[in-house]
């Protein structure tokens, strides 16, 4: 039975410019090099969800189990199911009656849809979603209404225009749903007078965003309530096709408030500002309302910091207080916190306006991740810049403003909620810890030295909490040893009866002991020791990323930033044990475990055996190491870092001139290098190791990609950034080590250095390599940013990857990496995304896409642009990928424009020549002519001819490569390179000296039988250009669709009666600058507010406001 692909079928799923079912197999989308197998998986994971969500899983599991029915029947030669016959006693009387006064029995409609599966020959796209529904039944039957059949221009003025629906809207359309929802609760209005009443309503408005060329989305869809007491509601709801806002409530809420107005005024302080006593700080000036100044020395350094009545100098919790519980404090209805599409069924983008302690009652109360993630999300963008508040501005001496991310600290730091929860996963404590920058960037100083880093302090108080010791960041792992205490039945039963908690107590962490005494008194008395797994170290890599992606205003990290990460770097040159533990309570630990075994088995011998191995992995595992994972974080964590030197002002002249110091990022180069001479000797050890015995020993490390990739943008950092005066000076009195750095610098610039680990022998891992070739394309792309003569740095670049793609040495997967490179290069993203070091470090699809395409930080929540900040190339944010893209962007223009007769001489006749003689070498290995392999001539080694003399090239061979280097060509040169075709003009001077000089004769040429074969090669594929043609077509008409659509209803309606707003068509949003960097909803709410759309008239702007006055 062949299989015509379905629904989920990967052909189907990248149809978005051409249709799979008539060009063939969709082969062109399948091996497209731009983030296809991102798209792919991402695009089959999204569709899958929303089919699962709207169908559910046992129909969708119902469907593949006919499709497998279906193919066995036709493998046996059968055309339908033949059932069993009945065999009870109403048969056999059924079988006395004549035939006419029988009724035949339906067949189950599991039977028909094999049976239409064994007619059509295999699960086409029409017949899966025919089954799909068919076996869903009524219920679902709304959920999965829509289209198969692509829509035509053609159908405009004869039959309104609708949306598609499913599935085409959410396989072929070019956009998902946004959606932006607002939830406010007062009171009830009752009575033609509307008065208020004790009774709390939410009011849900919910307001469709169709971006330009985006699609509308509607149908039902589910919103979630929970309310204090436990209460859970779901109700169904309608999302207008034709993108109007509509009106969602009243709910009515029954559940008592969070708090009351006596809790928040006195936490406020507004009762017992009297009752707090003055204390004395260690500098002896008195400090009121619960402050105090402490001196501590940490990650921090020595500064003085603030004590509040919650949080004490080192930012943690004091006094039992949480910032859950403290934001609740904020919350005086009994709304607990609103999801909408909890199910997954439109799978789009939806943000959610609600009040901070609605959010964090979702992050810590709620079961699922992906609502955990959306409400760490939400709460980095919070406060708003417009965004009603609470009447207090301080709970126990915490701006209320501050409490989203003190929540964020808490998920990052594992901090359970009122002690009756456990703490959130190391993945979701990853997401805090990015969100935590998040954060910190939106509320960033204007300086670098400004104060205000609350967002960075926590961040590094997780650091300094759990790694740092003795002045030292060190790279244990953060084991915790848990111990099974004894516990009486009577406090058993207490803490069964407590509501408040669900901990018995029985098991205890050795770290919650703090006198040596205690610690060795828990050894000895404890039941059972046992080692927690550890999974810190990805926690750790977040929150290294996170700092390091701190900004202020101006673009420039902070001093601490830069602190930190050097203490990172410098874990190796005192490496300790890997334990928490002394030596006196690990002899303990060690005892109590043989003491356990001996007494639990009778086998004494057996008993020693397995103690032994026990003790032997603990051994390995407290084994005094480095962490790779680690190091590498902090390497390519340096890449987001932004520093220049200080700027001095001439107090008698005011003239500004930059400082003669050391740049700030020379100590971080010092130790790029280190790190990088380190790991390139380990990986020569493996090379000469896995020569000897002719197998592949242990794994490439990735250290050194990182190494490389941080040592060349810390270079160009520091290039960009110093001026020109002061650019070769190294403030040092050693001259030796002032050489040496110069060397260094020298090196870190040079690209013979990366071309040397590139191409030294033996050769060094892919990896390792191919962060060779990314620095240097970078170095020659930003050798032409000030270079006024010809940008020839790209194509230098160019001929450089070529060449090491057609060595019979590269590896078919270095091969398509180096490819992707040159693209990057070309499309300016060569420095900006750290390709290399990305797919190295994560070897995850789906984390290296995000970390490619949505930068360090991950993707927002769409009402700041905080996380975008690291893909946003400028020369204040990222001076180093700047400089590199301005002259890719000078280089590219070369190429494009030389031999263009009305640039006059922009390019003179030997690097004509050299662009010419790359696009014959990229055009020939294109068409398979170049990177064949022969037997050399005595016959004992293969060689690499220039021109294979048949089509058996690297590309004859690779579709992947050969598609890759395609769509660089057609970004190159989209209608042919004119510097082929102007060396081709040259024939009358073939066969001087000066023609062969130039290197001429190598170009291609073309002569008159060749353009009359290719003249019938395009004749042939006229019905497939017409086929590409209408399908482009086609989805520039979805595209269009809800524009029309809008203008159908506005010409239809009278929008004059309608002072709300509601059942409003609602404007078409351009992709302005802002919707680019992410903030999507911020860009939404400025548009409209500029057409006087946002929230209805000025008549009921205060309730229909997403953001309204008074979240209390």
């Amino acid at each position: 039975m062949g299989w015509l692909g379905s629904l989920l079928s990967a052909t189907f799923l990248t149809s978005n410019s051409t249709s799979s079912s008539r060009v063939g197999c969709g082969a062109v989308e399948l091996l497209h090099p731009v983030g296809g197998a991102v798209y792919r998986h991402l695009k089959c994971k999204s569709i899958s969800k929303v089919i699962e969500s709207r169908a559910g899983i046992s129909n969708f599991v119902r469907v593949i189990r006919a499709a497998f029915i279906a193919a066995i029947l036709e493998d046996k030669g059968l055309t339908q199911v033949n059932l069993p016959s009945e065999t009870t006693k109403r048969v056999r009387d059924d079988k006395n009656k004549s035939d006419h006064s029988r009724i035949e029995k339906p067949k189950p409609l599991f039977v028909l849809c094999v049976d239409e599966l064994v007619k059509k020959g295999g699960l086409a796209h029409g017949s899966f979603i025919r089954s799909l529904r068919v076996l869903s039944g009524p219920i679902r039957e709304p959920y999965l209404r829509g289209d198969l059949v692509d829509v035509t221009p053609k159908s405009r003025g004869v039959l309104p225009v609708q949306p598609e629906g499913f599935p085409n809207s959410f396989v072929r359309g070019s956009s998902g749903l946004y959606l932006r929802v607002g939830v406010h609760v007062e009171p009830a209005m009752t009575g033609e007078q509307q008065i208020k009443n004790n009774t709390l309503q939410a009011h849900v408005i919910a307001e469709p965003v169709i971006p330009d060329g985006g699609i509308a989305f509607g149908g039902p869809i589910t919103i979630r309530i929970i309310e204090k007491g436990g209460q859970c509601r779901e109700l169904v709801r309608i999302i207008e096709s034709d993108g109007s806002r509509s009106d969602w409530g009243p709910i009515t809420l029954y559940g008592e408030p969070v708090t009351t107005v006596k809790k928040q005024l006195a936490a406020s302080g507004t009762i017992e500002t009297a009752q707090i006593s003055k204390k004395a700080s260690p500098t002896g000036k008195s400090q009121e309302d619960g402050k105090v100044l402490n001196k501590n020395k940490s990650l921090f350094g020595d500064s003085y910091a603030v004590n509040h009545l919650a949080f004490n100098e080192r930012l943690l919790h004091k006094g039992g207080y949480q910032a859950l519980e403290l934001i609740r404090l904020t919350n005086r209805t009994p709304l607990l916190w609103v999801r909408v599409d909890p199910h997954g069924l439109f799978d789009g983008r939806v943000a959610l306006f609600q009040q901070d302690a609605c959010l964090g009652e979702q992050l810590f109360h709620d079961g699922d991740a992906s609502s955990q993630v959306e409400a760490l999300r939400c709460l980095a963008e919070r406060p708003h810049r417009v965004q009603g508040s609470v009447k207090v501005k301080n709970l126990y001496d915490v701006p209320v403003e501050e409490l989203p991310v003190h929540l964020l600290a808490d998920c990052l730091r594992g901090s359970v909620a009122l002690h009756a929860d456990l703490p959130h996963n190391p993945s979701v404590r990853s997401q805090a810890a990015l969100t935590i920058a998040q954060w910190q960037n939106n509320k960033a100083p204007m300086t670098k030295n400004s104060g205000g880093w609350i967002g960075l302090n926590l961040l590094v108080q997780y650091l300094d909490e759990r790694f740092f010791k003795d002045g030292r960041i060190t790279s244990s792992r953060f084991c915790r040893v848990c111990l099974q205490t004894e516990v009486e039945p009577q406090e058993k039963l207490n803490n069964a009866n407590n509501q408040t908690s669900t901990d018995s107590g029985e098991y205890q962490y050795l770290d919650m002991y703090y006198t040596e005494r205690d610690r060795l008194s828990a050894i000895q008395n404890a039941k059972a020791v046992e080692r927690e797994e550890d999974e810190e170290y990805r926690v750790r890599s977040s929150v290294v990323t996170a700092i390091a992606c701190v900004r202020a205003k101006d673009g420039l990290s902070p001093p601490l930033v830069l602190d930190v990460l050097e203490k990172v770097l410098r874990v190796n040159e005192d490496v300790t044990p890997s334990t928490t533990e002394s030596l006196e309570e690990d002899y303990l630990i060690r005892t109590k475990k043989r003491r356990k075994h001996s007494f639990s088995r009778p086998y004494r011998h057996k008993v020693d055996d397995e103690i032994e191995e026990e003790l032997w992995f603990d051994d390995i595992r407290n084994m005094p190491y480095s962490s790779s994972f680690l190091i590498a974080d902090a390497l390519l964590a340096l890449c987001y870092v932004n520093a220049r030197p200080e700027v001095i002002e001439d107090p008698s002249t005011g003239k500004q001139t930059q400082s003669r110091e050391n740049h700030p990022c020379l100590p971080l180069m010092i130790l790029c290098r280190r790190w990088l001479d380190w790991d390139l000797f380990k990986e020569s050890i493996l090379i000469e190791r896995e020569a000897s015995h002719s197998s592949p020993i242990g794994c490439p490390s990735l250290i050194a990609p990182c190494a490389i990739t941080a040592l060349y943008s810390l270079a160009l950092l520091r290039q960009s950034t110093t001026d020109s005066s002061v650019d070769e000076a190294v403030s040092t009195k050693d001259p030796q080590l002032s050489s040496e750095l110069t060397a260094l610098l020298d090196e870190a610039i040079d690209c013979n250095f990366y071309v040397n680990l590139f191409d030294t022998t033996p050769r060094r891992s892919d990896v390792t390599r191919a962060a060779a070739a990314q620095a240097v394309l970078s170095l020659c792309c930003a050798s032409d940013r000030n270079n006024s003569g010809e940008a020839i740095g790209l194509l230098i670049g160019l001929e450089f990857i070529l060449k090491r793609i057609l060595e019979p040495t590269t590896s078919p997967g270095l091969k398509q990496t180096l490819a992707s490179l040159m693209y990057d290069a070309c499309t300016g993203k060569i420095c900006s995304t750290q390709r290399v070091a990305i797919m190295a470090r994560y070897n995850n699809l789906i984390d290296s896409g995000n970390r490619f395409f949505n930068g360090p930080l991950g993707s927002g929540y769409g009402s700041e642009y905080g996380a975008s900040i690291h893909t946003l190339v400028s020369e204040q944010s990222m001076p180093a990928a700047n400089a590199v893209n301005n002259g890719a962007r000078r280089g590219l223009r070369f190429l494009k424009q030389a031999g263009k007769p009305s640039q006059g001489n922009l390019a003179s006749e030997e690097n004509l020549v050299r662009v010419a003689k790359f696009a014959t070498d990229l055009w020939r290995t294109i068409n398979g002519e170049l990177g064949g392999i022969e037997l050399s001539s005595s016959g004992d080694q293969y060689v690499t001819i220039p021109i294979t003399t048949a089509v058996d090239g690297i590309c004859a061979h690779d579709g992947v490569l050969r598609c890759s280097l395609l769509s660089l060509w057609q970004w190159l040169w989209p209608k042919g390179c004119i510097a082929v075709l102007r060396v081709q003009s040259w024939k009358e001077h073939e066969g001087t000296s000066r023609y062969k000089a130039l290197g001429a004769d190598e170009v291609m040429k073309i002569e008159d039988d060749e353009k009359e074969a290719a003249m019938v090669e395009d004749s042939l594929c006229n019905d497939l250009r017409q086929i590409i043609s209408s399908e482009i077509d086609r989805q520039n008409w979805r595209g269009q669709m809800a524009a029309v659509r809008r203008e159908e209803l506005v010409s239809s309606k009278d929008l004059t009666a309608n002072i709300q707003g509601l059942n409003y068509p609602l404007h078409i949003v351009q992709r302005d600058e802002a919707w680019k960097q992410g903030a999507w909803v911020a860009s939404t709410a400025s548009q409209r507010r500029g057409k006087g759309v946002d929230g209805g008239s000025t008549v009921s702007v205060t309730k229909l406001r997403l953001t309204v006055k008074g979240n209390e």
